[in-house]
């Protein structure tokens, strides 16, 4: 029986459009081109933890001209807040709280997300956030799970595992993890919760 549920954060939890975020720091489509193709020329590696977040900043500014550097320095400290939540998953979270699941995030993310994610209140009905950057695990190595499971003293049997990557998904069922693939309808995660798994909402 399913008694803890981990969510992935991005394109689970709320919306992560790359694209999106750059053009939420500059206006004019020669600038977004430049800062998507500069902010995101390495992005994994931040995820991963193997580069500081001031040093890839840095990296950025490099490959840009110096007018938007501004725009670079406003966008790696606000970027999170240009993450809307998807419909509906916000209440499948509150609900399964209230049904006394234990609640888990696991996001690949850089360090400095761990520092602001208090900005989405939805965290307030989670037991534990875990941040790739900052504990330098990755999804879909199985170590980060494995991680998880010993950490918070999960059975992997009872333990259900919610992400938008079948790679990631995948990965967890190797580590005998139950897996959903979460495709943005929250309409469809909560029929696939009941009739997979006979978690009700």
């Amino acid at each position: 029986m399913i008694d803890t549920i981990i969510f992935d954060f991005g394109n689970v939890i709320v919306d992560y459009n790359a694209d999106y975020i750059v053009r939420c720091f500059a206006d004019k489509d020669e600038d977004i081109k430049l800062l998507c193709d500069a902010v995101n020329h390495n992005w994994s590696a931040l995820d991963e933890g193997i580069i500081e977040y001031d040093e890839y900043i840095n990296q950025t500014k490099a490959m840009l001209p110096e007018r938007l550097y501004d725009n670079v320095d406003r966008l790696f400290v606000d970027w999170y807040k240009c993450m809307p939540y998807i419909d509906g998953v916000k209440e499948i979270i509150k609900s399964l709280k209230q049904n006394g699941y234990k609640l888990i995030i696991l996001s690949n993310a850089p360090d400095y997300f761990a520092d602001v994610i208090d900005y989405f209140e939805v965290v307030q009905n989670f037991d534990a956030i875990v941040i790739s950057g900052k504990i330098k695990m990755f999804k879909p190595n199985k170590d980060i799970y494995e991680y998880v499971l010993k950490k918070y003293g999960l059975t992997d049997e009872n333990t259900l595992f919610i992400d938008d990557k079948t790679e990631n998904v995948n990965s967890a069922k190797f580590c005998n993890i139950n897996g959903l693939v979460f495709n943005q309808d929250a309409e469809k995660l909560k029929t696939d919760l009941k009739e997979l798994f006979g978690i009700n909402l």
